[in-house]
């Protein structure tokens, strides 16, 4: 038979046991560092204005890195959330693109024609209205 003092140290044993062992990953994986990348973007123009007007923006720190010859070089986490923005050069100007997921290989398409946020919200609206209709 067990005593009181006995089974209490052996429930703080379990539960020790236990939480390290589903807790203590999720606690390392917060502090664990994210993985630094070299990103090289390609821009893709298919608008009137100059490839000038255009910078990278990584949403995650704000900062914009300029393309030369088409093609722009920085470096920020794996998966930091990046887009094509219009050049502080430029502020006549107003182009805000998708968000991209940072790669160490990406093409960025500016299309002045349309519109990303239009287009999203009307596949969205597609999608939502045929699966409706199916049911």
């Amino acid at each position: 038979m067990i005593s009181k003092e006995g089974f209490f140290i052996l429930a703080c044993v379990l539960i020790m046991v236990l939480g390290g062992t589903f807790l203590l990953p999720k606690v390392f994986e917060e502090f664990k560092d994210e993985e630094v990348i070299r990103v090289r973007i390609t821009l893709e123009n298919r608008c009137t204005i100059t490839d000038e007007a255009f910078v990278v923006l990584d949403e995650s720190t704000k900062i914009k890195t300029p393309f030369y010859g088409k093609v722009a070089v920085l470096r920020t986490e794996r998966n930091a959330p990046l887009r094509l923005w219009m050049s502080p050069n430029f502020p006549q100007f107003r182009y805000d693109g998708e968000i991209q997921r940072a790669d160490e290989e990406m093409i960025m398409v500016s299309d002045c024609d349309r519109n990303p946020r239009m287009e999203s919200i009307m596949k969205s609206m597609r999608e939502s209205f045929s699966s409706s209709e199916r049911k």
